[in-house]
């Protein structure tokens, strides 16, 4: 039962009881005009309390005078409240007007007869003028709160007077008010507390610096003094016999003392900025501590396992991908750590993602129709114009190439060259479009500014704008905002890309058999159910970023240092992936666990399934003997057969084509592999049995002849600059050459001096020079020297 703050009933006032209240008309204005009296109840700043999803003590924001509570006491307050507060400090609180003369007569004869302090006879009035202005304990100190109690009950009346002490009275541990009180010790509204707990609270007032309930003397002193309040209530009548008997029997059930959460502190201090000016001082956030804490271990036992890699902090999120709600929220290993600066909330800092946005470039070209899940892609060295006008020759992280690739395993494999020539085609404007549109914060500069880059990690994002962009994937190209209090209303999301798009990308990133030969078997990639996984890795190693994510859960993992310092080798892949493996496979159960967890990625019924040549994407033709099947958005799928896989005639006598006029009994018809000029290199390393590129010369086709020897790489008129991440000494221009027949050897020629004489596949390395160059090759037996191609290497 609880009651509004009134006072008992009283005997009916005397006429001298009267006579004293009419002199206080004219003695509490007289007093307030020669003291300078506040009569005002001072406002606090409450504290905030910060709660996990369940309702569990994730932090405190502290209020005035750096101090927890002052949560405002409710109109209604409960009667055990009451009574018990009453019966500790005033029991003639709505009898006087705000000082006891009888218990000041008391208490003076009493400090007289024993000359030192027993009583001071301060009433709650008194004692509330002393909390509001703090004075040193003299008899005129003693004077000044006797007239401010005066004026406060004159001025607010008793029931604001009670309401205000019980919210800024002192309950020991820094807490200030009896509402914040009970929930600090009981984790309970006033309005539950039993009378045994009630007397409790109101104890502590008296002594609060030794009323610790978490100290055993505290506790005893505490208890002691809540049984003799029950006993006096008792003794009045207020309570009866079997009311006093369960109170004196009831268990307390104090909590344990709120522990910091260190592994949130990122996430505290960011929520405290959030709810700072908000009326309310309870706020439930959408953090899970458990999750919170499996993912704060998984992350620095990660970094414990890497940091002979040159690894000093992590961070890392868990997002539920339905509502955007943070279930954890990691900012970095250890936020009192100053060597590794673990102040730095890393969830909030820009770094490159390396390969981590090139799902939604690919994602992109789907939508466009520019590319197919099957579109072949040549993983092989290219040079790209710059918009200074110079040329570009990127590598794979490996320094290798696997030839020709469909889109599917070019991504699984996170193969550079592919996702640089995809972006070339759909456009760097409309990429950096999207990812403005999925929550991407930092674009700041032109799209020939981050140029093709853009693909392998020039646009620095944060781990939770990766996050967001990332929740489109797993919510059929639609975004969800990330959430962070469970009564913040859902934001709404943005289109990154099309429902088929990217339920296609999420296939992809969950399909295994797409991510070999570059990522192994029963590595940190693959899971035993269906996820969804991207790596990156920035240049020279800065960061190792992870993202998996399942119809539950979104985790992103970062790794590296705050000062950009080049781990070694530590890549996306081996460094912050098995952290999100850990994570998922240890959460993503407990969230729906009457759900079984899918074995595949589900995809809409809309896109249509063909059998295509695993090589080249198309139809499968009679030469085809590698089939896969692959799924096609509508009106994408393929309709023309394998042009890699055909039948070629051979002459016999050289096993080069033969022409139109080759004998019959020189010309076998055999099923071979024919690929693009681009791949022949490539196809000659793998040993592959291939087309041979030229006619024979027994019986040669018109207008068909090739050039022996031709420079492939660098292109005439190119432009190199030094790599500052890289030593001068290891700095290098890729010669390449095609030559027929392909087993002559050849001499690579600088300003008309030999530099190397090599074979097949007739590629050289040449330590860059500064200067403008000219370059040649020539054949090692017949002489014949290609046309000059010109280069600058600038200083």
């Amino acid at each position: 039962m609880t009651t509004g703050v009134q006072a008992p009933p009283h005997p009916r006032t005397s006429p001298p009881r009267r006579r004293g209240r009419f002199l206080l008309l004219f003695v509490i204005p007289l007093l307030a005009l020669c003291t300078r009296l506040d009569g005002t109840l001072h406002s606090h700043r409450p504290s905030h309390l910060l709660l996990d999803r369940t309702g569990r003590f994730l932090g405190e924001v502290p209020g005035s005078h750096d101090a927890w509570g002052y949560w405002p006491t409710p109109e209604t307050i409960p009667e055990k409240v009451v009574v018990t507060t009453l019966e500790t400090e005033d029991r003639n609180f709505f009898e006087h007007p705000g000082i006891h003369l009888p218990s000041i007569a008391r208490a003076a004869w009493q400090n007289a007869r024993n000359q030192r302090v027993i009583s001071g006879a301060s009433t709650i009035p008194m004692q509330l003028a002393r909390l509001q202005h703090p004075r040193a304990r003299t008899l005129v100190s003693k004077a000044i709160e006797a007239s401010e109690a005066l004026y406060l009950v004159h001025r607010h009346g008793h029931d604001a007077v009670l309401r205000q002490y019980l919210t800024v009275a002192p309950y020991g541990n820094q807490c200030h008010g009896v509402v914040r009180a009970a929930r600090l010790y009981f984790d309970k509204p006033i309005d539950d507390l039993s009378w045994l707990q009630a007397a409790y609270l109101a104890a502590l007032p008296q002594q609060p610096g030794r009323m610790s309930p978490w100290s055993t003397r505290g506790h005893h002193l505490a208890l002691t003094r809540a049984q003799r309040i029950l006993k006096q209530l008792h003794a009045r009548r207020i309570l009866s016999d079997e009311d006093l008997r369960i109170a004196l029997n009831t268990d307390l059930q104090i909590v344990p003392r709120p522990r910091r959460n260190v592994e949130a502190m990122h996430f505290i201090l960011a929520a405290a900025r959030d709810v700072k000016n908000s009326p309310d001082f309870m706020h439930r956030t959408t953090i899970d501590l458990d999750v919170q804490r499996t993912a704060y271990r998984a992350l620095t036992e990660n970094l414990a396992r890497v940091r002979g890699l040159g690894a000093s902090n992590t961070a890392g999120l868990v997002v539920d991908v339905t509502t955007g709600d943070v279930l954890a929220s990691v900012g970095s290993a250890d936020y009192f750590d100053a060597d590794a600066r673990g102040a730095i909330d890393y969830l909030a800092t820009r770094r490159s993602p390396g390969s981590a946005l090139k799902p939604f470039i690919y994602g992109l070209a789907l939508e466009k129709g520019t590319h197919t899940a099957a579109t072949v892609l040549a993983d092989t060295p290219v040079e790209f114009e710059t918009a200074n006008g110079g040329l570009w020759a990127p590598e794979n992280i490996t320094h290798t190439f696997l030839g020709p690739m469909l889109l599917r395993e070019a991504l699984g494999n996170s193969r550079n060259i592919p996702a640089l020539r995809v972006l070339a085609e759909i456009g760097i404007d409309e990429a950096l479009t999207r990812f403005e549109r999925g929550g991407v914060k930092g674009i700041r500069y032109t799209p020939d500014a981050y140029g093709l880059s853009l693909a392998i990690g020039a646009l620095p994002v944060t781990p939770t704008e990766l996050a967001t962009l990332y929740t489109a994937l797993a919510n059929r190209g639609e975004t969800r905002p990330l959430r962070t209090f469970v009564n913040d209303a859902p934001g709404s999301g943005q289109r990154v890309l099309s429902a088929d798009a990217s339920q296609l990308i999420a296939h992809i990133l969950s399909d295994p058999n797409a991510r070999r030969p570059a990522f192994p078997v029963n590595g940190p990639l693959d899971f035993e159910h269906a996820v969804s996984v991207k790596t990156g890795t920035s240049q020279g190693y800065r960061d190792a970023w992870a993202v998996a994510f399942d119809d539950r859960l979104l985790v992103v993992s970062w790794l590296g240092n705050h000062d950009w310092r080049r781990m070694n080798l530590a890549s996306g892949a081996t460094a912050a992936a098995p952290a999100v493996h850990r994570i998922l496979e240890t959460v993503s159960p407990t969230r729906l666990p009457h759900l079984a967890l899918p074995i595949d990625t589900p995809l809409p019924s809309s896109l249509v399934k063909r059998d295509v040549c695993a090589i080249s994407g198309a139809l499968p033709g009679e030469g085809c003997t590698h089939l896969k099947s692959e799924w096609f958005i509508p009106g994408s799928e393929p309709h023309e057969s394998c042009p890699f896989h055909v039948a070629v005639a051979i002459d016999l006598r050289n096993g080069l084509r033969a022409g139109p006029d080759c004998p019959a009994k020189y010309v076998q018809r055999r099923q071979l592999l024919d690929l693009p000029d681009t791949y022949e290199p490539w196809a000659r390393k793998q040993r592959l049995t291939i087309a041979p590129s030229a006619y024979s010369p027994l019986c040669p086709v018109e207008n068909t002849t090739r050039p022996r020897i031709a420079i492939r790489e660098p292109r005439t008129a190119s432009r190199y600059l030094f790599d500052p991440d890289t030593p001068r000494e290891l700095s290098t221009v890729r010669f390449s050459a095609q030559v027929s027949p392909a087993n002559e050897e050849i001499v690579w020629l600088v300003d008309g001096t030999p530099v190397g004489r090599v074979g097949y596949p007739h590629e050289l390395r040449w330590p860059m020079t500064p200067g403008k160059h000219v370059i040649r090759a020539r054949l090692a037996l017949s002489g014949e020297t290609t046309a000059a191609v010109t280069l600058t290497v600038e200083d």
